[in-house]
């Protein structure tokens, strides 16, 4: 890796549409909030992600999963008020700003906080009021994206969206996250019928080699009609599901990250496989205060270095997630822009 790829990455104008907030929470964050909120957490809580010697196999990666999202949900008990909400939100867009990161969509999910007696205007009062202010001080552009816990019921995700209707001008889009197994996403279209027609975007995670990760990928497609996939990896499983999935132009925002102990970033062969199949695909960290992996840039030199990419492979997968953003026009074209003109000067410098 040469310093001036580092640098590439450095000054490469990134969107990212695959960062959960709640999964930006860092163990510093989680201890201040925790005393902020006078909190006897277990020291489980703030044990950071690893990955067991040896492991390999669906059956453990499923495992490992189910693990992960324990400690997921451990640490959103810290959160607590508007400030909590204001504080976690702004630590992710300064570290945007430290990573050129122009323009982020961002979930977030109300009902483990909700379900622990915290207002809805709490969550989104907080993260709303960051957006601005990330806006306005950082130049760093946003919108906010309502997830759903799969694993809850149908009923508990209706309520949800009825509770988000005071604050619809503040939510672009509406996605479906946490545990998949016995949970297809089917179960939701009744909610995604209803989300459509109160004009949100609409995405739903596909996550990686879970149970009947291709039939959740048609699924998405086909019954829920997503304009995105989270992940979606599996379709390659299913050549018609390809031809579909180019078809209606399906965004799938993958995430090549690691955790502590992983040899080198997950799944990049498949991402490279997925555009090479003319998948439009885009990169991103996920849950970067879990994963080892971090940060923009942090995981792209490594995702780099794993898949001999170029700067043009990089200005393509970013160039994906512009198009896919879902943005006014004139504001994706003046991003679009801002890299392609990058990219030129880029290009002009290194000749």
């Amino acid at each position: 890796m040469t310093i001036a790829t580092h640098e590439f990455i450095a000054g490469l104008p990134k969107a990212e549409l695959h960062l959960h907030i709640e999964g930006t929470l860092s163990l510093s964050m989680k201890r201040k909030l925790a005393e902020r909120n006078k909190l006897q957490l277990s020291e489980l809580s703030f044990t950071p992600l690893k990955v067991p010697p040896g492991s390999t196999g669906q059956k453990l990666d499923i495992l490992q999963y189910k693990m992960f999202l324990d400690l997921y949900m451990q640490g959103l008990k810290v959160l607590h008020t508007v400030e909590d909400f204001y504080d976690l939100a702004y630590a992710y867009y300064e570290e945007c700003k430290r990573n050129n990161i122009i323009y982020a969509e961002i979930s977030f999910d109300p009902q483990p906080h909700t379900d622990r007696g915290i207002p809805f205007a709490a969550v989104i009062e907080g993260l709303q009021a960051a957006r601005v202010e990330a806006a306005k001080t950082l130049g760093v552009e946003s919108r906010l994206i309502m997830c759903i816990n799969r694993d809850m019921t149908l009923e508990s995700a209706l309520q949800t969206l009825s509770a988000a209707k005071p604050y619809r001008d503040h939510i672009t889009g509406l996605g479906l996250d946490s545990v998949e197994d016995g949970h297809p996403p089917i179960k939701f279209k009744q909610l995604y019928d209803l989300a459509r027609a109160q004009d949100y975007e609409l995405t739903a995670h596909c996550d990686v080699d879970m149970v009947n990760a291709a039939e959740h990928v048609r699924q998405c497609i086909e019954v829920l009609g997503v304009r995105r996939i989270d992940h979606g990896i599996n379709v390659l499983d299913d050549p018609t599901l390809i031809d579909t999935a180019i078809e209606r132009g399906i965004l799938f925002t993958a995430c090549p990250t690691w955790r502590d102990g992983d040899p080198q970033p997950r799944r990049v062969d498949r991402i490279k496989k997925m555009r090479d199949l003319g998948l439009k695909v885009s990169l991103n960290t996920d849950d970067p205060g879990y994963f080892a992996s971090g940060y923009m840039n942090a995981m792209l030199p490594r995702v780099v270095e794993c898949g001999a990419l170029t700067q043009d492979d990089l200005v393509a997968y970013m160039r994906n997630a512009f198009d896919g953003a879902w943005l006014p026009e004139d504001e994706r074209q003046e991003f679009i822009q801002r890299l392609t003109d990058y990219a030129k000067e880029a290009t002009s410098q290194s000749m």
